[in-house]
């Protein structure tokens, strides 16, 4: 009895601790359940040529002390799947994969930076980065969207089915080179009265939006002043290049016809304000429904007119909203 008692005492002692690795540490079964990884690009597009610069952090969320060590190889302990925008797969460089199959002894450099480390130790709350230049790394098309996601190894040597999958995924643009740069256009297919006044171009802009005639619509907008009226695309267009900077709107244009704000359901033109001969802004009360639940606003636009614009015409430059109670 005695016996059989010892035994199953000896079977729980194991089971009760996660498997060593050969230093004795028991780092991987620690990671799975109290690491966590996630990824950062820098900034959201990029020009031809330039470094696209990634952190790839792991974070120790738990009591006990986490052990990893990262292999001298790139992309072994730290991995990525990356794909375009059509969904294809982009492999690492030649050169990359040539140098991962070199023989490197594992303990070469010791830098307690993060590059080529023979050990790394986390303790509670804290957490590691190491950062990568993806163009070092990939060949990256012009005018393609990437999506990123990240596999952390943390002992890839001596066990590589023991990962931590990043929890988030990153996504970038590589812009198009500027003789690339062919935005697709919406022109102006109607004429347009240039004796029409601020209140009346507001009523064809938003009957124009309730009809979804996006041709109609765009041709009320000053876009080289209202786009500042979405910090989204307000700060990207101001940073962009002037060639850049017709991608930016188009992108624009879309998130418009998307109406994202919900559906105009109805609107009604309340006031005038004129502030200059050329200045006006047009007060209107708006009712939108989001999954049909309507929210109401007052919507305030401002309106230019001037030598810039095609006959004279007045034409929307910002927007301000409020919600009515």
């Amino acid at each position: 009895m005695h016996i059989f008692i010892f035994l199953f005492l000896s079977i729980i002692s194991l089971i009760a601790y996660p498997d060593m690795d050969v230093r004795g540490n028991r780092n991987e079964n620690f990671l799975e359940l109290q690491g966590r990884a996630s990824i950062q690009v820098s900034k959201m597009s990029y020009h031809p040529g330039e470094d696209i610069l990634l952190d790839f952090t792991v974070k120790n969320y738990g009591e006990e002390v986490i052990r990893f060590y990262p292999t001298v190889a790139l992309l072994k302990s730290f991995q990525f799947v990356i794909n375009d925008e059509n969904d294809e797969s982009v492999p690492p460089k030649d050169t990359i994969l040539l140098e991962d199959k070199k023989q490197k002894r594992r303990n070469s450099i010791v830098n307690l930076d993060g590059d080529k480390v023979k050990e790394i130790i986390i303790h509670k709350g804290e957490s590691f980065t190491k950062r990568f230049n993806l163009s070092e790394l990939y060949d990256f098309d012009h005018g393609k969207r990437y999506y990123i996601t990240g596999y952390f190894y943390p002992n890839y040597i001596e066990d590589n089915s023991v990962f931590l999958k990043s929890e988030n995924h990153s996504v970038f643009l590589i812009e198009s080179k500027k003789r690339d740069i062919q935005p697709k256009k919406y022109e102006t297919s109607e004429a347009v009265s240039d004796s029409i006044t601020p209140e009346e171009t507001i009523h064809l802009f938003l009957s124009a939006e309730m009809k979804k005639n996006w041709l109609h619509f765009f041709k009320f907008i000053n876009f080289s002043e209202f786009i500042h009226a979405y910090n989204k695309y307000s700060k990207e267009y101001s940073n962009s290049d002037p060639n850049y900077k017709d991608l930016v709107v188009e992108e624009f244009k879309k998130h418009l016809m998307e109406q994202k704000a919900g559906k105009l359901s109805y609107y009604r033109i309340t006031s005038r304000e004129n502030q200059t001969p050329t200045l006006a802004k047009v007060y209107v009360d708006v009712e939108r429904e989001v999954n049909r639940y309507p929210t109401k606003y007052e919507y305030i636009y401002s309106l230019k007119k001037g030598e810039e614009t095609p006959s004279g015409l007045w034409k929307i430059t910002n927007v301000t909203v409020k919600v009515r109670r």
